[in-house]
């Protein structure tokens, strides 16, 4: 497996998911790693790649990987819920009236969308995500009799024709490589006068150089570089002591793209941290570059 992994990366020409997975397994051994990469490299490895074994999905699952996802369940937002997201105060008030509605939540991680859905009304709930730890803890932490749970990438789901009223997706469209094929399936799978809601990272964030800040002699953060703005495609970066890919997208194809598939635009938000969150140590260098873009959509009804 250790020399297929090598032939196979080589053929994709792709150094950089063999890097990914590589210092994955040095950091997931720990002492004596020499001993033990080969192994722990396969199992980083078949993270990495663990898209390909599901036909059309082209997103990488990091969030299965033992040390990122002990990582993750670690932040405010693993632990403290939507009230502990920093987007939260901005994203809630452009969910529209949910009452008997059919909600569908793209990439739903614990389930903290879902579960909002189905307390303020909603009629039937699926969760889609490709992560099985992700899917374990929406079940643990978020159960509700008309939330439905389901282990499916965002880019394999069927998308059934005008099944939903509101497609919500969360941090996980930067996830994927191609947009327009997501948008096109979830305007197919909305009812027409639909609701498609997400929150992206921020194109100025997915641009910036290892999506971090240029540190002064004091450690302080001087400026965020932003480079190859106009290159969209993968972005390696490091986050919760992983190495971790995400795509980067323009504005324009963004907001175009919903355009193109006969979205109306709605609402165009920047995230701006509350009042309160500025009293957090750090928290006012959000203010100098926008980290997330929320956006609400609809898909109008036939005339």
């Amino acid at each position: 497996m250790f020399r297929f992994g090598v032939l196979y990366l080589w053929r994709e020409q792709d150094a950089r998911y063999f890097s990914v997975a590589f210092r994955n397994a040095v950091v997931s051994c720990g002492e004596r790693w020499y001993d033990k990469i080969p192994k722990a490299f396969c199992a980083c490895l078949q993270d990495q790649f663990s898209f390909r074994e599901r036909p059309g999905d082209t997103m990488p699952n990091e969030y299965d990987n033992d040390v990122f996802f002990a990582q993750y369940a670690q932040m405010d937002r693993s632990k403290g819920g939507l009230a502990a997201a920093g987007e939260w105060h901005q994203l809630q008030p452009l969910f529209p009236p949910l009452e008997g509605m059919a909600v569908l939540d793209l990439g739903c991680g614990y389930g903290w969308h879902c579960k909002y859905a189905a307390d303020h009304g909603a009629a039937q709930v699926l969760g889609i995500d490709l992560s099985e730890k992700m899917l374990a803890e929406a079940e643990r932490r978020n159960r509700d009799e008309k939330i439905r749970y389901r282990h499916c990438g965002i880019e394999a789901y069927e998308y059934p024709e005008s099944a939903w009223d509101i497609v919500v997706s969360n941090l996980a469209l930067h996830y994927i490589e191609d947009l327009a094929p997501v948008f096109r399936n979830v305007w197919r799978t909305l009812r027409p006068g639909g609701t498609f809601l997400f929150n992206i990272e921020h194109p100025v964030f997915t641009s910036g150089v290892h999506q971090d800040w240029i540190y002064g002699a004091d450690g302080t953060p001087k400026y965020w570089p932003v480079d190859d703005y106009y290159r969209p495609g993968q972005r390696v970066t490091r986050f919760l002591g992983c190495e971790v890919i995400k795509q980067h997208h323009t504005l324009t194809q963004i907001l175009m793209g919903l355009l193109n598939c006969g979205f109306a635009l709605e609402v165009v938000e920047e995230v701006q941290p509350s009042e309160e969150m500025l009293e957090i140590p750090g928290m006012r260098d959000e203010l100098r570059r926008p980290m997330m873009l929320l956006v609400r959509a609809k898909k109008l009804a036939a005339e």
